[in-house]
């Protein structure tokens, strides 16, 4: 088999990334069976207990991760939409509250205990959620089983790329397997997991900012209708209440942006990808390297890719640190609501 010929066979065994937009999720356990018939050496190499074992481990503590991210998400998006409500109930009740001379007696009573027990439930509810969160240690569940699945990731393509091609029988040089590989599975899947899931962290980030700007036309109307209608009589002055919707659908976009980090993960995702796409103008060279069995070109691709992959892990995990204090800041704001309707 020519120089060319290994190159060829092993580029397209190995394969690309898929246009699955769910490709960036890896589980290594599987490839040494999907490669046996094409690529026994590679097989025999992902087999191999030291390889094996991290690629068990890794899957074992991404599963975690993904349980522990949807538990905490789910809990925090909960708690933060009941906050949410609850402020608009606290509002609405105050301006019923206020017009009740102009509606009837009977119908103003049902209106106002109707919102102040939606008012409670969501309360009681945003209360449960934000104890589940904060008491739970759900976001450093989270945190701590994302890390440590990186950290087994970048241990477990290491631990492939490193291994001695002398100890593995193959017809294709090893080392271009082992490059070919890493290609595959670790740098084209972290090129399109940062392509796909900045697209859309930058969709939410869009989308929020959209909420954002009706809270605050809200906020504005609320005012000038105050204004407006306050000459109707001082009863209509309370519709300037209606400004506290625009308030509370605010802090609402804000927490959700706290939690997701949406503006900052597009924007971060985005310079990653940038990253590789420079790195990826190097493969062919690093892959001829590799098929006349030189071994230094792999390794030092392979470190390259892992320190920026890294270095954005870090910032990522640095950034998530601004989650806690928003959470801080929602069971403030729950606590200063006052479900009291006027005397």
């Amino acid at each position: 088999m020519t120089h060319q010929e290994a190159i060829e066979v092993a580029r397209t065994t190995v394969g690309v990334a898929a246009e699955d937009d769910r490709d960036y999720i890896v589980q290594p356990t599987r490839h040494a069976e999907q490669l046996e018939a094409k690529l026994p050496g590679l097989a025999t190499l992902l087999r191999r207990s030291e390889v094996s074992g991290l690629a068990e481990e890794y899957e074992r503590e991404d599963k975690e991760a993904g349980r522990n991210q949807t538990l905490f998400k789910t809990t925090a998006s909960r708690a933060n939409w009941a906050v949410m409500l609850t402020a608009c109930f606290s509002a609405l009740l105050l301006v019923v509250g206020t017009l009740a001379t102009l509606v009837p007696e009977t119908s103003g009573k049902v209106l106002l205990v109707g919102l102040g027990v939606c008012g409670v439930l969501t309360g009681g509810l945003a209360s449960m959620w934000l104890f589940r969160a904060r008491q739970g240690g759900l976001l450093d569940a989270w945190m701590s089983a994302r890390a440590a699945a990186e950290a087994l990731r970048t241990k477990y393509f290491e631990a492939v790329t490193n291994a001695d091609p002398a100890e593995v029988s193959s017809e294709i040089p090893l080392s271009l397997l082992q490059f070919e590989y890493f290609r595959r599975y670790q740098f084209d899947v972290q090129k399109k997991f940062y392509d796909q899931r900045g697209q859309d962290h930058r969709r939410d980030a869009d989308r929020l900012l959209q909420i954002s700007a009706v809270a605050a036309g809200l906020a504005s109307i609320g005012a000038g209708l105050a204004a407006s209608l306050g000459l109707l009589g001082t009863a209509w002055v309370s519709i300037a209440v209606l400004g506290t919707l625009g308030t509370a659908l605010s802090s609402f976009a804000s927490t959700k942006e706290a939690i997701g980090q949406s503006r900052r993960n597009s924007e971060s995702y985005a310079k990653a990808r940038d990253g590789l796409a420079l790195l990826a103008r190097r493969i062919d060279n690093v892959r001829s390297a590799a098929a006349d069995g030189e071994r230094e070109p792999l390794r030092q691709f392979v470190a390259v890719v892992h320190d920026l992959l890294s270095s954005e892990h870090r910032q990522w995990l640095a950034a998530a640190q601004t989650i806690q204090p928003a959470l801080d800041a929602l069971d403030t704001a729950l606590a200063k609501l006052n479900l009291k309707p006027p005397k």
